[in-house]
């Protein structure tokens, strides 16, 4: 190394001589290696649930979010109406097929009326599911348990509680949602095989308001002194109808029953308000809609030919009417139990 002194005396050709030299010296360091980018994901999918902004599908989301985090194939976007009409839920994916996603995936509000949207998707090369609420248009569903069995539960959770003759009535989401119509038809197949004693007096729609559904449970109190149960369909509604029976002092008199989450139920099943809540793991339904998406899209599903959902284990899905579905498992909320789920 020529000392910078000796550089700055020589002649000018020397000294530049010598700064070519160390520019070279320079150049030839090789550059730190920059990080290569991550490749984007090859699985574009959009979920809609039948509303945002309630507790049950927040619980439900952080399924979904705990899936799209194992699976860096997966990009997942959550989006849906602020109010449960079909409407807003056709508007929304009217407005999503110009973007291409790969797959929809929606729990619909009327599995009639949105079908032309989603047999619009499908056109455009988009995949179509349907989970939570079915479609009568769509590929696969990712049911919450299986339709009969959780009507029949719940005709037998009444029974358990009244005995095998009495008059009960609904509180429901709304006449089309196609949940609430399935298992209300699978009460009344249990009830016409099993308990022909118990009376369906009454349902009445509250969409998915707990207010609304107090305020039902509140006339059903007051116009039918001789009401036995009320069982109530729509995770807001139980809540609405257990505090409308503890208000009015009828707790005991009156057996509530229905589906929700165990956050919103425990207060009621602790002071014994209500007895049994019905449900379904409602964080692993968002968990295993992404894994049956993802599989849809990257290998396909089949009849009889199981497949892995993660955390999950595995799933065989089975035909239907429309085309394949799988399901979960029913769950039963008590007071002994709620403190052990957190959703």
């Amino acid at each position: 190394m020529v000392p910078l002194l000796r550089v700055l005396r020589a002649p000018r050709a020397l000294r530049v001589l010598c700064g070519l030299a160390c520019g070279a010296a320079l150049l030839s360091v090789p550059a730190p290696a920059s990080a290569q980018p991550e490749p984007p994901p090859r699985h574009r999918i959009v979920i809609m649930p039948k509303l945002v902004g309630i507790a049950y599908y927040d619980a439900v989301k952080t399924g979904i979010d705990a899936a799209a985090r194992e699976l860096p194939d997966v990009s997942v976007t959550w989006t849906g109406p602020t109010q449960d009409q079909v409407e807003k839920q056709i508007e929304m994916i009217e407005r999503l097929i110009p973007t291409k996603p790969d797959l929809i995936a929606v729990a619909s509000n009327d599995p009639v009326a949105i079908a032309p949207v989603l047999a619009k998707a499908q056109r455009a090369g988009i995949r179509v599911m349907s989970w939570d609420g079915d479609s009568q248009q769509r590929e696969f569903f990712v049911n919450l348990v299986d339709f009969e069995e959780f009507g029949a539960r719940l005709v037998e959770s009444v029974v358990r509680e009244i005995g095998p003759k009495g008059d009960i009535a609904l509180v429901t989401t709304s006449f089309t949602a196609p949940n609430q119509t399935s298992w209300i038809d699978a009460m009344k197949r249990t009830i016409y095989r099993k308990h022909p004693e118990l009376r369906i007096v009454d349902i009445r729609p509250a969409g998915e308001s707990t207010e609304e559904a107090y305020r039902i449970a509140q006339d059903y109190l007051k116009s039918m002194p001789g009401l036995k149960a009320i069982v109530a369909l729509g995770a807001p509604n139980l809540p609405g109808v257990a505090r409308a029976v503890r208000d009015a002092g009828r707790v005991g008199q009156v057996a509530v029953i229905g589906n929700s989450t165990p956050n919103l139920m425990r207060s009621f099943l602790k002071d014994g308000t209500v007895r049994t809540v019905l449900l379904w793991n409602a964080p692993d339904h968002g968990y295993l809609t992404v894994y049956c998406a993802r599989q849809l899209l990257a290998g396909g599903l089949k009849a009889g030919q199981a497949f892995d959902a993660g955390r999950l284990g595995r799933f065989t899905p089975r035909k239907d009417a429309i085309s394949l579905q799988v399901a979960l498992p029913v769950m039963v909320f008590t007071k002994d139990n709620v403190d052990q789920f957190r959703f």
